[in-house]
């Protein structure tokens, strides 16, 4: 099976992340614990966002832990013969700029770092991720996308792309036959391998 997965949000806790240092940065406790930016999680304007980012990139990008069992899960569906691949809309690591190759280094060390090995890393535009997806997605014939942002995840339900939708309070919403909402990675290897077959995706 051919399997792709997101990096923010599905190999990251990245909500948990901008709670803790959100808090720290801003100085008050999070007002929207549905929000998927730190402006929208913490009620502040977008200047105030960008310098949060700026403070606080390079210690998400390199010293945040993966999710629980991520990097043993992973191994675990190689093991089994799955092939395994990123398609991430990670911040800046399309701009041809040299922040946008520190971006995607950072990104490929990171992984490498904690012994998550992928056959290969797609990097899509921000401002278009959902059909970038797609189109990665069917590049690679994958089986399986794993995502966590509802937009993304209905569109490419839509468009035929069965996924395993990692549960976020931001979104809650999202329900569509090819959608199957997980709680953990250890989720993900159960419905992967375990005979649990999610309702109306055929595994």
């Amino acid at each position: 099976m051919v399997i792709a997965t997101d990096a923010d949000g599905v190999l990251t806790d990245m909500s948990g992340f901008n709670y803790i240092y959100g808090e720290k940065f801003f100085g008050h406790k999070p007002v929207d614990f549905s929000g998927y930016t730190t402006a929208e999680i913490f009620g502040e304007n977008k200047a105030r966002e960008f310098l949060f980012g700026l403070r606080y990139f390079y210690d998400y990008c390199c010293r945040l832990e993966p999710r629980e069992n991520a990097s043993e899960v992973c191994k675990k569906l190689c093991s089994r013969g799955h092939s395994l691949y990123v398609i991430t809309a990670r911040k800046f690591s399309t701009q041809n700029t040299p922040l946008g190759a520190l971006s995607r280094n950072l990104f490929r060390n990171w992984c490498k770092k904690n012994g998550l090995f992928f056959g290969d890393i797609f990097f899509c535009s921000e401002k278009n991720t959902p059909p970038q997806k797609l189109e990665y997605c069917r590049r690679i014939s994958a089986d399986i996308m794993i995502d966590d942002k509802s937009d993304i995840a209905l569109y490419l339900a839509e468009n035929g792309v069965k996924v395993l939708l990692f549960d976020a309070p931001y979104n809650k919403g999202a329900e569509h036959k090819n959608i199957k909402r997980v709680y953990s990675w250890d989720d993900i290897y159960s419905y992967i391998n375990s005979g649990k077959k999610a309702p109306n995706i055929d595994i």
